[in-house]
């Protein structure tokens, strides 16, 4: 654990009743202790090999984790393979070709499955992995509580309902939030989590190029930040990658001051603003980074706990179903 400042210190302890209080999943971080000690190390060793290889991998590793949780729950569900039957959530059109790293998260089942057989769920791999990869770039780290039971299904058509959108205004992300037990407040600290990662060009053009249907430029935006964006985006070619904050690969509160400076990309992010509460917040943000670190890590925690719609049993193999064990 990163810091012990008193600010640090209540905001684990409210971490922990928030998590506790949750009878329904009864997590705990000495939940491996005496089955899979090492399962722990073995996830952090491996995501930070991953992330040496590849920084752009801290955001989709994270992203995993929010993606999985807003759907049925923290079960993992987001992992499975589609079959004859099932049309599974990688298929839905807001993952498809969008997510990754599950290639990573196989590897890191295999080693756990090597070193601890049918012990370490992968609901509880995704926690993990997200924690480690969001301090590897420049994040504080956080307790994980484990204990999560692996999802048996999973349904394409319950994504779009599920996650936030990239057009939602204020008032629906709250909604989208409120709807897995979370609030206003952890909205806001959570879109943090796009301090890193890259978006496609496409994802924005309507401010940039026919905003409100008038093929005009979102007059909210910088207009320097705006050119900017037009060379490196030009319209003919959406499919292009843009950052999605000044500081990209560094975990860390610029995504705010971009807001307050009217270089947001998304039309979710600048929603933000457009709140009291998100004004009150991205303001903090940029003027206690280290604030925004520790909240953001509180307010995973939180999303952690969200339970798991229908559990099953701990998967061997993340991207199938197996028997119960």
């Amino acid at each position: 654990m990163a810091s012990t400042s008193p600010r640090s210190l209540i905001l684990l302890v409210l971490a922990v009743a928030v998590v506790v209080s949750d009878a329904q999943l009864q997590l705990s971080e000495t939940f491996y202790d005496a089955t899979c000690p090492q399962a722990a190390s073995i996830v952090q060793q491996k995501v930070d090999s991953f992330v040496d290889a590849d920084r752009g991998l801290a955001a989709a590793l994270m992203r995993l984790h929010f993606h999985d949780c807003f759907v049925r729950g923290c079960d993992g569900s987001v992992l499975l393979n589609s079959t004859d039957t099932m049309l599974t959530e990688k298929e839905a059109l807001l993952n498809k070709g969008s997510l990754r790293g599950f290639e990573q998260i196989d590897e890191i089942k295999m080693e756990l499955e090597c070193a601890c057989p049918g012990v370490v769920s992968c609901a509880d791999i995704l926690a993990l992995v997200a924690r480690d990869a969001t301090a590897k770039v420049g994040g504080t780290s956080w307790p994980v509580f484990l204990g999560r039971i692996d999802g048996g299904a999973s349904f394409a058509d319950e994504v779009n309902s599920s996650l936030p959108e990239r057009t939602d205004n204020f008032t629906q992300l709250v909604a989208r939030f409120a709807r897995v037990g979370l609030d206003a407040r952890d909205m806001v600290i959570l879109s943090g989590g796009h301090s890193i990662g890259q978006v496609h060009c496409g994802a924005f053009f309507e401010r940039l190029y026919n905003f409100q249907g008038l093929n005009i430029t979102d007059p909210s935006m910088d207009p320097e930040f705006a050119a900017m964006l037009k060379v490196q985006c030009p319209p003919t070619k959406p499919f292009g990658f843009m950052a999605l904050d000044a500081t990209n690969g560094t975990f860390d509160s610029a995504y705010y001051l971009d807001l307050l400076t009217n270089k947001g990309l998304l039309e979710s992010d600048v929603a933000l603003l457009s709140d009291p509460l998100g004004v009150e917040y991205a303001i903090r943000a940029v003027q206690d980074p280290m604030a925004f670190l520790n909240e953001f890590g509180w307010a995973m925690i939180k999303m952690g706990a969200i339970p798991a719609l229908e559990p099953y049993g701990w998967r061997r193999h993340c991207a199938f179903v197996e028997p119960k064990y």
